[in-house]
C-alpha cells in the first residue's frame, strides 16, 4: 500500500506544516515558553509560519488595548465638553482592525490545525489497513473508533478556545502595560493576580488530566456495554435475566463516568470562580484602596475601565487552560494509538510480485496457535497441507470449532503463519504474505461485511456486478444506480449473502473463497449454487474454495478436505 492511496495526500502543504507546529506548541511547548533560548530556536525552525500568527495576535491585542485607550480619552474629552467625533472615527477603525485581526488569527490557525489533523487521519487510517487481522482483533472496537474519529472531534473543539486564550494572553500583557501607565500600583496588583492565576492553573492541570483519563476509561467501558446492548438486542428481549445483568454492569460504570466528569467540572469551576472573583477584587481594590495609596481619586474612572476590560481576557486565559489539558489528552490518545499500530506493522505489507497468473497454490505444514488473554496456549491448527489448482472446485468440511476459519485466514494471508509455508507455483511466499498475494482472493466469510457503496469497482466491474445480481436473482432488490448505494439494509439475510457473492464475482479475482455461503439460502438457490453457479465459475478458470456442510452436494467438488481438531486431511472419493 503506497502513500498515493492516502485520502489526505492533497491539501495545503504549508497550512498542514503550520498546523503540525501549532499542535506541537499547544501540547508540548508551553513547558518551555518562558525560556528565551527555546523561543529563539523555535522561531529559527519555523521562520515563515508561526511568526506570522504571532504578528496577527499582537495586532489584534494592540487593537483591543487601543479600544480601551480611545474610550478613556473620549471620556475625558467629553467631560471637558469638547467634540469626540474624531475619537469616534478612530474607535470604529480600531474596532474593525480588532475584528479583522481576530478573525484572521482564528480562521488561519483553525484551518492549519484541521489540515494537520486531516494528514494524521489519512496516515493512521492507512496504517490500520496494513495491520494483520490478528493485530486488529487484539484491539478493542472502541479504541479503534477513538483513534480514527472521536479523539479528532474532541481535539477540533478545543482549537478556537485555545486560539482565543493565546490572544487573551497577549491582550492581557498589552492592557497591563497600559494600566501601568495609568497607575503603577494598579498594574502591580494586576500582575500579582495574573501570576496567581498561572500558579493555580499549573497546580490543577495534572489533577484535571488524571480525572479526564479516568473518565475516558469509564466512557470506553460504557460504550462497550452500549454496543453489547445494541448487538445483542434480540437476546435481551428474550431474557429479562440478561437485561437485569447487563443493567447491573452498566450502573456502576455510568456512576463512575458521572463521578469523574463531576470532578473535572469542579476543577474547571474552581478556575472560573477564581478568575471571576479576582477580577472583581481588583476592581474593588482600584476603587477603595488605590485612592488611599495614591492620595486622591484623580483618574480612577479610567483605571476602572481598563480593569473591567481585563475581565474578558482573564476569562479567555482560564478557558484556554482547561482546553489545553483536553487537547493534550486527545493528542496523547491519537499518538498512543498510532504507536501501538507501528509496533504491529511489518515490512512484508509491500505490494510484492504478481501472482494473478498462478497455476497452483499450496500450503505446506502450516500451523498457527491463538493467544489467550491470560497468556496460556489457545486453540491451534497444526501441519495443514493442501494443494489448490486453477479452475478446481474444493470443498472444506468439518465440525464447528474444528479450525476451518483459522485455516482459511492463514490461506488468505489475514493471519501470519507461525510454522510451515505458503507456495505459489512452487515458490515460497513471504510471511506475512504481500498485498499482491491477498489480492488473489475474493471472499464471502461467515462474518462478511457489505459496505454501503461498491468501493473499488470501475465501470467494467459494475457491469459484472449487474450480471451477477441478475444471475443470483436479486437485481430488482437493489437500487438502479449501483455505484451510489447498495441498499444492503433492505435485504434479507439470504439476499445479503447473494449480494456479497455478486460483489465478490464483480472483483474478478482468480480464487473465490466462500464460508458456508449456502447455509442461509432457500433450497432452489442452493441447488443452483452447487449444480450451476460453481461449475460455471470453474469453467471460467476460477478456483473455488467453499466451506460447506451440505453432504448431499459433496460430489460437486473436485477435491474435498476435512478439518478435525485443527488437522486437515484430504478425503478420497
Amino acid at each position: 500500500m503506497t502513500s498515493e492511496s492516502s485520502p489526505s495526500s492533497g491539501g495545503n502543504v504549508e497550512l498542514k506544516n503550520l498546523g503540525e507546529s501549532i499542535l506541537d506548541r499547544f501540547t508540548r511547548g508551553f513547558s518551555t515558553l518562558g525560556d528565551p533560548r527555546s523561543l529563539l530556536k523555535y522561531r529559527l525552525l519555523q521562520p515563515s509560519s508561526l511568526p506570522e500568527l504571532g504578528l496577527l495576535a499582537v495586532f489584534s491585542a494592540l487593537c483591543g488595548t487601543g479600544i480601551v485607550f480611545v474610550l478613556n480619552q473620549a471620556t475625558t474629552i467629553a467631560q471637558n465638553k469638547q467634540s469626540t467625533f474624531g475619537w469616534g472615527i478612530l474607535f470604529i477603525a480600531i474596532l474593525l482592525g480588532f475584528r479583522i485581526g481576530q478573525k484572521a488569527l482564528i480562521a488561519r490557525t483553525s484551518g492549519a490545525v484541521e489540515q494537520a489533523l486531516d494528514g494524521w487521519r489519512g496516515r493512521i487510517s492507512r496504517k490500520v489497513t496494513e495491520l494483520s487481522l490478528r493485530d486488529l482483533e487484539e484491539m478493542t472496537r472502541g479504541r479503534i473508533i477513538d483513534g480514527l474519529a472521536r479523539s479528532y472531534e474532541q481535539l477540533s473543539q478545543t482549537i478556537v478556545p485555545l486560539v482565543g486564550g493565546v490572544e487573551s494572553i497577549v491582550l492581557l500583557v498589552f492592557t497591563l502595560i497600559y494600566l501601568c501607565t495609568l497607575s503603577l500600583i494598579a498594574g502591580l496588583i494586576m500582575a500579582a493576580i495574573a501570576v496567581s492565576l498561572v500558579y493555580i492553573y499549573v497546580s490543577t492541570a495534572h489533577m484535571m488530566k488524571e480525572t479526564m483519563k479516568l473518565a475516558s476509561e469509564a466512557d470506553a467501558e460504557l460504550a462497550r456495554l452500549a454496543e453489547d446492548m445494541v448487538d445483542g438486542f434480540k437476546e435481551l428481549k428474550l431474557s429479562q435475566a440478561k437485561c437485569i445483568a447487563l443493567y447491573a454492569d452498566m450502573a456502576p460504570v455510568s456512576q463512575e463516568v458521572a463521578v469523574q466528569r463531576s470532578r473535572t467540572g469542579e476543577i474547571i469551576s474552581e478556575l472560573i470562580a477564581v478568575a471571576s472573583s479576582s477580577g472583581y477584587l481588583l476592581a474593588a481594590a482600584v476603587v477603595f484602596v488605590l485612592p488611599i495609596l495614591a492620595g486622591g481619586g484623580e483618574g480612577i474612572s479610567r483605571i476602572v475601565t481598563a480593569v473591567l476590560f481585563l475581565l474578558s481576557p482573564i476569562g479567555g486565559v482560564i478557558g484556554a487552560g482547561q482546553q489545553i489539558v483536553t487537547a493534550r489528552f486527545a493528542i496523547d490518545s491519537i499518538r498512543g494509538f498510532e504507536e501501538s499500530i507501528d509496533k504491529c506493522l511489518r515490512a512484508s505489507d509491500q505490494q510484492g510480485p504478481d501472482y494473478s497468473g498462478f497455476s497452483e497454490l499450496s500450503l505446506a505444514g502450516v500451523g498457527y496457535r491463538h493467544a489467550t488473554q491470560d497468556g496460556e496456549a489457545g486453540f491451534a491448527v497444526n501441519d495443514v497441507s493442501a494443494v489448490f489448482s486453477r479452475g478446481q472446485i474444493v470443498f472444506v468440511t468439518g465440525a464447528n470449532g474444528s479450525g476451518k476459519t483459522t485455516a482459511l485466514r492463514l490461506l488468505t494471508g489475514l493471519y501470519p503463519i507461525q510454522t510451515g509455508m505458503i507456495c505459489v507455483d512452487g515458490q515460497p511466499v513471504t510471511n506475512p504474505p504481500p498485498q499482491s498475494y491477498r489480492d488473489l482472493f475474493a471472499t464471502v466469510f461467515f462474518d462478511y461485511h457489505i459496505f454501503r457503496k461498491p468501493y473499488a469497482l470501475d465501470a467494467s466491474a459494475l457491469a459484472r456486478l449487474e450480471e451477477a445480481l441478475v444471475m443470483l436473482r436479486i437485481r430488482d432488490k437493489c437500487p438502479e444506480n449501483l455505484a451510489e448505494s447498495l441498499n444492503r439494509d433492505a435485504l434479507s439475510t439470504g439476499q445479503r449473502k447473494r449480494l456479497a457473492l455478486a460483489l465478490a464475482l464483480a472483483e474478478d479475482r482468480p480464487i473465490i473463497l466462500l464460508d458456508e455461503w449456502a447455509a442461509d439460502q432457500d433450497p432452489g438457490t442452493r441447488e443452483r449454487f452447487y449444480h450451476e453457479i460453481l461449475p460455471a465459475l470453474s469453467r471460467a478458470g476460477k478456483t473455488i474454495i467453499a466451506v460447506t456442510h451440505d453432504e448431499r452436494y459433496f460430489d460437486c467438488a473436485d477435491i474435498r478436505y476435512h478439518m478435525d481438531e485443527g488437522h486437515l486431511h484430504r478425503v478420497m472419493p
